[in-house]
């Protein structure tokens, strides 16, 4: 077989979705694991890829290190390195791993590594392609050239990282940080004094990985720039939390069985970080989507349409949108049982008294976990059809249907008008939308748009999909349109990393095969002469990044070949009139724009239909002031320190068989409008007035602080930014 028909057959990912590691940890937190109740479902087996080789000779080992993730398990306010643990020992391997205990630093290590790997295949499989943390940021172009492009290629973990009741991500180290504390004297099912590790609790795990996970597809996700942006990252982590419990029969069938069937009632599945809350003094988990504590007794959450008006935080704007995912999953599984209930019930639908039938629990199981899942998917999906920056949960919700309306037509479960339901009953919807539907809030196509532009966007078309297919070709005649940037040469950049491009599959190949034909390595003429995005889940991810990386700088030079009314039409402003304070590029002249991503989604729709395409997010920013004069006088031209930075842009989602533009995802408003500048200073405003006091003033926060200020749990919803 020639080498590049091997390229395109076979997988060279060295991660196996069809071969599992098994792994025991706990199903909920170890104080609710020892309750005498919960004896049932104490602990719980996780099937991970099995993407983990053994350490080569001679490499110190530290804990468990895979293709994705790096358990360190250092102790800073101890001093020590705990003892790694060796998921690979053979003498483990037959009983899943550790035992789950409390007191073994070896099993939190195992648990963390476990359950952060179970919630990144669970990304891969709904994206459709590998997951990729976000990218280092180098000072020097040599520091670049030394750290291959800024790709990251594991995300460290520290399960006891923090003295402290707290655990994050951090962006900075591109690691998740795990905290430790004494519980207190308030609660009985607690030992005043007794050690809570947060990296032992299923919901923290996966919440912060989410947050790594999120900002690895959206890092301006971690900029404030409205209410919601934050409140997308703390309550999506939350949902995928709470779904993927969902998604484990096992865990479903005991809780099915306490509630004779209504999840509805108080359920541990509902609840985040149950022994977290319950030390800390809250009485109850950390978050429950469900209901809470009134007067100690547990009642539902009622749905309320005017509740983010009253709510001001992160936190409580991203457990609105958690309380909707969570009705809309109810309504989901009640839809999907109701036969079922008609049929055990005699046609009343409502259960005779005493325990449920096992059969009947077993399949009310089996139903919810089919529900959550695809709900999951639903929500995981939707992500690439949100814009770059500046989310709203309207675009959010937009964002899920759309996803779903492409990949599915026919709503044969009604899923979309059971989230539809939900999130207006909680209020959530687009600005401005007086009628919200289905049809309403999917994103528009690009002749949607304007009908009148179909030559200019036939050119688009032509050009995008001679880019995809033959990205050498591409390369040649952009480069010698655009020249030099900055200073350096537009075609060395794109050559320079299509060299690193092709070192990195030769580099995987002599490593992973034998024999002459290997030897001989790939050659550079066939490798960027094809479309090296539809790699998906076989994608080697450093291969990966290289290529998105190479993409993104080649569109960046045919976005400058259109037509100005063409990207106008998607929201980007290369006019020369356009105001002085939006970045401007040093080799045009005029307003800048961030190719911030190109990249492709396989998905699998009906029948198993897979659908695939290219998703390429555009981002513009522009300098901000406080004082609407000196905004003006920037916008002139005038050389002034910003206050803030602004910024808009479009997520194109493009069909990988037409090269038609699909959807058209703009941020609310250009760049260049009054309207979009003056929505921004009042949101600073509102947070610059909220944090000043007599002895601190106010400071654009820093990206590396957003997670760890986050997870304090402060009392001001609105002050983020301690220093």
């Amino acid at each position: 077989m020639k080498p590049e028909a091997f390229f395109w057959k076979q997988s060279i990912h060295l991660m196996s979705l069809h071969s599992e590691r098994k792994l025991r940890v706990f199903a909920f937190d170890p104080t609710a694991a020892s309750a005498y109740e919960n004896r049932s479902i104490r602990h719980l087996t996780i099937g991970i890829p099995w993407e983990m080789d053994p350490v080569p000779d001679g490499t110190p080992f530290v804990g468990p290190r895979g293709e994705y993730l790096e358990v360190i398990d250092f102790d800073p306010a101890s001093g020590v390195f705990y003892d790694p643990v060796d998921i690979n020992d053979p003498r483990t391997r037959p009983t899943s791993g550790l035992t789950p205990a409390a007191d073994n630093p070896k099993f939190h290590q195992q648990m963390v590594y476990a359950v952060a790997m179970d919630t990144i295949a669970t990304f891969e499989q709904a994206l459709g392609r590998v997951a990729l943390w976000a990218p280092r940021k180098w000072t020097t172009a040599d520091e670049e050239d030394e750290a291959d492009f800024g790709f990251v290629k594991r995300l460290r973990i520290y399960p006891h990282a923090l003295r402290e009741a707290n655990a994050y991500y951090d962006p900075a180290r591109k690691a998740l940080l795990f905290g430790y504390f004494n519980a207190g004297h308030n609660n009985p099912m607690m030992l005043p004094g007794s050690t809570i590790f947060t990296c032992l609790s299923h919901d923290i795990i996966v919440h912060e990985t989410c947050h790594a996970l999120l900002d690895g597809m959206h890092p301006y996700f971690a900029e404030p720039s409205n209410p919601d942006v934050l409140a997308l990252h703390e309550g999506f982590s939350d949902i995928v939390a709470i779904l993927q419990h969902f998604s484990h029969p096992s865990v479903l069938e005991d809780q099915i069985c306490r509630t004779r069937g209504n999840l509805e009632n108080e359920s541990r599945l509902g609840q985040l970080a149950q022994e977290f809350g319950v030390a800390l003094g809250r009485g109850g988990a950390l978050r429950d989507a469900l209901g809470g504590l009134v007067d100690g007794e547990w009642q539902m959450h009622e749905p309320d349409n005017r509740a983010l008006e009253k709510a001001a935080g992160p936190h409580q704007r991203g457990s609105i949108l958690v309380a909707a995912v969570f009705r809309a999953f109810l309504s989901i599984f009640d839809g999907r049982v109701i036969d079922l209930l008609r049929i055990a019930s005699g046609g009343t639908g409502i259960l005779p008294k005493g325990q449920i039938d096992p059969d009947l629990s077993r399949r009310l199981a089996r139903e919810a976990a089919k529900s959550a899942r695809h709900l999951l998917r639903m929500c995981i999906r939707g992500l690439d059809y949100c814009p770059p920056v500046d989310v709203t949960l309207g675009c959010y919700l937009r964002a899920i249907i759309t996803a779903d309306r492409d990949l599915y037509p026919e709503d044969k479960h009604d899923y979309r008008t059971a989230i539809i339901e939900a999130f207006t009953a909680w209020g959530i919807s687009p600005d401005g939308m007086s009628v919200v539907t289905e049809d309403t809030l999917l994103w528009p196509t690009a002749i949607d748009l304007a009908s009148d532009s179909g030559d200019e966007l036939r050119q688009f078309v032509a050009d995008f999909e001679a880019l995809v297919k033959m990205p050498g070709q591409r390369t040649e005649s952009t480069a010698a349109s655009i020249g030099k940037v900055d200073g350096h040469d537009f075609g060395d950049e794109l050559n320079r990393i299509a060299d690193a491009i092709v070192d990195a599959l030769n580099e995987e190949r002599t490593s992973s095969r034998s024999g002459s034909e290997w030897r001989r390595g790939w050659n550079r003429d066939i490798v960027m002469n094809r479309n090296l995005l539809r790699l998906g889940l076989d994608a080697d991810r450093r291969v990966e990044h290289l290529v998105r990386r190479f993409y993104a700088l080649l569109f960046w030079g045919t976005i400058h070949e259109q037509t100005p009314d063409l990207l106008k039409l998607v929201g980007i402003n290369l006019s020369k009139e356009a105001p002085k304070s939006i970045n401007r590029s040093n080799k045009t002249g005029l307003p800048a724009v961030q190719v911030h991503s190109v990249r492709m989604a396989e998905r699998k729709g009906d029948r198993g239909k897979v659908e695939y395409e290219y998703v390429i997010e555009l981002v513009q920013s522009r300098a901000g002031y406080f004082d609407p004069a000196v905004q003006a006088a920037a916008d002139k031209g005038k050389k002034v320190p910003r206050d803030f930075v602004a910024r808009s842009g479009v997520t194109l989602l493009i069909d990988a068989r037409s090269f038609e533009i699909r959807r058209v995802i703009q941020t609310r408003g250009v760049i260049s409008e009054v309207k979009v500048m003056e929505r921004h200073r009042a949101y600073r405003m509102g947070r610059r007035r909220a944090y000043q006091t007599a002895f601190a003033s106010y400071r654009e926060p820093h990206k590396s602080k957003t997670f760890a200020a986050l997870h304090r749990g402060l009392d001001r919803e609105n002050a983020e930014w301690p220093e």
